[in-house]
């Protein structure tokens, strides 16, 4: 018998009784645990039912004061792993790294990064059959009170920072032919099948993780102690001859940097833009062989370095890579699956998008020189494929810049997607990041996140940003549903969880589109309560205005001007559609709309009436529309996000930005 046994809570549906006889028989004679079968509260989405009988649980566990205790699904089902020994083990070096929650197990997990053994952190997650919630998660949940409810593992993937998963798994889902989160997953073998890949993902990851520590630690410390100011490195840079403003930017990019001896390369040239690229590619490492190097870097001439790069820890990682057997170095990608954190910035990546600043090692001339590429492969799809010591510098020290055309991919000709693309990948990567140098290389401190309480209590806090999304603005309290690092949780369509007259200044970029009317109407009535008087609340949002009165005036340069750009962006190389629209005048602007509908889809339309009656019925008085980033309120300047993909003159037809006073 256990002095102690686990507390562990079971949500069952009264009808449901073969998943509760199932659950009850998989606990028989584990007498280190106490199991409540809880009733769960029934409702038309099933998943907002389990968020409020979760809720209640923690509620109950919050005021025991309990150190932590077992979530478990009534279709968990224990696998030949599970021991007792094992699993106090987990939750104890779980806790250790000051763990919110430790699964028994995932269907699906996002991110992984190996912290010890048997412990992965995973950035998201799926799968909530058998999971360890600790007491410092507590107040985090019931600070999410809500009239309906949430997904209970999505929305635990954003309030938990530090979330961990049992490597191997002790807890699986057991199939009953129904689900109430995802209609495919009744598909018999379905769920057991997710449960399989996401092993396989926690195997393979260990394995990288093994292979790259095997490294000993004195020739990593030699190299970081290498004097590298007189090093350097061949640099190969393709360009096409007629693009010479290509040709202008790569040289400015390169110069002053002594640590590379730069060549520029007439591109191969090739009906297909990446069998050209590959050409080239392979052209460079023939050069490379002959010259008897051990590595060189290759560059599209739309590289650009970040402010990241500096040429000492450059040249150091490179050296390091090279000990450890890479075959490719990335200065930085626009897409990716999975990384490994290395050491130094240093992170293994199992297959990455875009080739515009790489280093090749002479291990992988030769499987580069013997690949076969075909019409339909791409540059960054083949070295993703045939080579397996990719790594990457994280943060990047390299982006590729946006030149308004593409040769490889058509979508990339428009607008800003590169710069997006990388932005995105960069934010992404930045999970590893938080993973490396706050969970596994930190001192083990609680969570810094600024609580509802701060923002209270604080004097110099009284600006709140809603809907923050990735963008934290310095000197705003960031919320967000879905909180990113140093975001707070807060749900803008539920009552605020602040006093009345207590906020300077409100804003909000591209939020009430994503809800529904009813509920944007709650949200304003909210930011008026809180605000103080004279406050101001400031909302940025999508509007048809701009598209009515190029509608009314067709043939104004404005509305011509943005008819071919709509048609530019939408038309593929093949249709001529840019050269089409470049050569006709008096388009109509029904083209454009299309376009407009295509990247607004599933937003909510405004028009300045309609946001003007939603403002004056919350209460608010002196309603008045601003330009994208000016305001006469010193607070409330550049605050939208000017780094999107759709340029700024755009976006003035198609947004509004609104400032309402209290």
């Amino acid at each position: 018998m256990y002095n102690n046994p686990i507390s562990v809570y079971a949500p069952n549906l009264r009808f449901r009784t073969e998943r509760k006889e199932s659950l009850i028989e998989e606990f028989k004679g584990r007498s280190e645990f106490s199991l409540t079968i809880v009733p769960a509260i029934e409702s038309k989405n099933g998943p907002w039912g389990l968020w409020q009988t979760f809720y209640r649980i923690v509620k109950h566990e919050a005021k025991r004061n309990s150190p932590y205790f077992i979530f478990c699904e009534d279709d968990h089902c224990f696998t030949l792993n599970y021991s007792y020994a094992y699993l106090k083990e987990q939750i104890e070096e779980a806790n250790r790294l000051h763990a919110d929650l430790l699964s028994g197990g995932m269907a699906w997990m996002k991110y992984p990064v190996q912290m010890s053994s048997h412990l992965f952190w995973v950035s998201h997650f799926n799968g909530m059959q058998f999971t360890v919630i600790y007491n410092r998660l507590y107040k985090r949940i019931l600070d999410c009170q809500t009239t309906e409810g949430y997904v209970t593992d999505i929305h635990l993937s954003f309030l938990a920072k530090r979330k961990f998963v049992m490597y191997p798994y002790i807890s699986t889902q057991k199939e009953f032919g129904y689900s109430d989160a995802t209609r495919s997953n009744a598909i018999d073998g379905r769920v057991g099948r997710f449960f399989e890949l996401s092993q396989e993902l926690l195997c393979k990851l260990n394995k990288v993780k093994e292979h790259y520590t095997a490294t000993p630690i004195e020739n990593i410390t030699a190299i970081w102690q290498t004097d590298v100011s007189k090093f350097y490195l061949p640099a190969y840079a393709i360009n096409i001859r007629e693009r010479t403003d290509r040709r202008v930017h790569i040289e400015k990019q390169f110069e002053g940097h002594e640590e590379f001896h730069l060549h520029i390369i007439e591109a191969c040239r090739h009906d297909v833009g990446a069998v050209g690229l590959w050409m080239s590619i392979c052209k460079i490492i023939t050069q490379a062989q002959v010259n008897g190097e051990d590595a060189v870097l290759i560059c599209e001439d739309d590289h650009t370095f970040t402010p990241n790069y500096n040429q000492a820890i450059f040249m150091h990682q490179v050296m390091q890579a090279a000990v450890m057997g890479a075959q490719l170095l990335s200065g930085g990608i626009g897409e990716f699956n999975n990384m490994v954190p290395v050491d130094n910035g240093l992170y293994w990546v199992d297959e990455f998008w875009c080739t515009q600043f790489i280093v090749i090692f002479r291990n992988a001339f030769s499987e580069i020189l013997n690949a076969h590429f075909g019409l339909r492969d791409t540059a960054d799809g083949k070295l993703s494929e045939i080579l397996t010591e990719k790594l990457v510098i994280n943060p990047f020290i390299s982006v590729q810049t946006d030149s308004g055309y593409s040769d490889v991919t058509f979508s990339n000709n428009r607008s800003g997607t590169i710069a997006q693309l990388f932005s995105d990948s960069q934010f992404d990567a930045e999970h590893f990041i938080y993973a490396y140098e706050n969970v596994m290389h930190s001192e083990i401190t609680p969570d810094t996140t600024p609580s509802i309480d701060a923002l209270i209590k604080h004097p110099g806090l009284h600006k709140l940003h809603l809907g923050c999304g990735h963008r934290l603005l310095p000197g705003w309290f960031n919320t967000d549903i879905e909180p990113t690092y140093g975001a707070t949780f807060m749900d803008a369509t539920q009552p605020f969880p602040l006093p009345n007259d207590s906020i300077d200044y409100i804003f909000a970029e591209h939020l009430l589109e994503r809800i529904s009317y009813y509920k944007v109407a709650l949200c304003l009535c909210e930011c008026w309560r809180t605000l103080k008087l004279g406050g101001i609340l400031r909302i940025t949002v999508t509007t048809i205005d701009g598209l009515i009165y190029l509608y009314e005036h067709p043939h104004s340069d404005d509305a011509q001007r943005y008819v071919k750009w709509s048609v530019e962006q939408q038309s593929s190389p093949s249709s001529n559609g840019r050269e089409w629209a470049m050569n006709h005048t008096d388009l109509p602007m029904a083209w454009a709309m299309q376009g407009f509908r295509k990247r607004h889809k599933d937003l909510l339309l405004y028009d300045l009436a309609s946001i003007k009656l939603l403002l004056i019925e919350a209460g608010f008085t002196n309603i008045e529309t601003c330009l994208l980033g000016e305001s006469s309120h010193h607070e409330l300047n550049q605050l939208e996000n000017q780094r999107t993909y759709i340029p700024h003159w755009i976006k003035q037809y198609e947004t509004i930005t609104i400032e309402a006073t209290k």
